[in-house]
């Protein structure tokens, strides 16, 4: 089995919320019907995650407004996916991924997953070997992450081929659950509610580990909604 990432931007004057709509239904159905999708999962940059828009960080254009996630047979048959969405999404970045799911968020399938998902994608710092880049990522960072911020669901995607033109050139994409008042409150966000002292520990904490390995220049971070449709 195979996970396939794509990340899109919807047609010029479409609403998010609109869309939603039409793709838990039209869009899922057609995707589900193909025969090399087992498993689906769908995000919005939505109404629901407006709060969060703050937190938002923008360094390669344009961030996602949408993120279609699949777990096929073979990744040879994604040319088929891509025709799917085109018919509703464009400027679509395809990234075939080996997905590590550090900590299972509690989900439900077809409706709206607690929270928000934070969504980051980035290339690695350019000095660094592959092998130094998953040791300081892996094996360092996730402890740190888990321990800083509030998440109750983190998954860490490692890039392994880009699948269409519009790809860029990232090296992973993070997708992080936190709850909802974490769109409103870095200190719940830092998992540090009613801490001063430790907010700002957490925040520093978090600002060295990611730039031992994130390229500064490469990083993008939006929130969004997330629906699992099939597992």
């Amino acid at each position: 089995m195979e996970k396939i990432m794509y990340l899109a931007q919807l047609p010029a004057g479409v609403h998010c919320d609109s869309f939603r709509q039409i793709a838990l239904g039209e869009m899922a159905d057609q995707l589900l019907q193909n025969q090399h999708v087992a498993r689906l999962t769908l995000h919005f940059d939505d109404s629901d995650v407006a709060p969060a828009s703050r937190w938002r960080r923008e360094t390669v254009a344009p961030l996602p407004q949408v993120m279609v996630s699949v777990w096929v047979d073979s990744a040879n048959h994604q040319a088929e996916l891509v025709q799917i969405l085109q018919q509703q999404l464009s400027a679509i970045e395809g990234y075939l991924v080996s997905e590590s799911e550090v900590l299972r968020p509690p989900t439900g399938l077809a409706r709206r997953t607690d929270g928000m998902t934070q969504i980051c994608s980035f290339g690695a710092q350019p000095q660094l070997s592959q092998a130094q880049f998953l040791e300081l990522w892996r094996n360092q960072h996730t402890e740190v992450a888990l321990r800083t911020q509030s998440t109750f669901g983190y998954r860490q995607n490692l890039i392994v081929a880009p699948l269409t033109g519009a790809a860029k050139n990232h090296a992973a994409i993070v997708e992080e659950h936190f709850p909802q008042a974490a769109m409103d409150s870095i200190e719940v966000f830092f998992n540090a509610e009613g801490d001063a002292e430790k907010l700002q520990r957490h925040r520093q904490q978090m600002g060295v580990s990611c730039g031992r390995f994130i390229d500064p220049d490469s990083i993008n971070v939006v929130h969004m909604s997330e629906y699992i449709i099939k597992s």
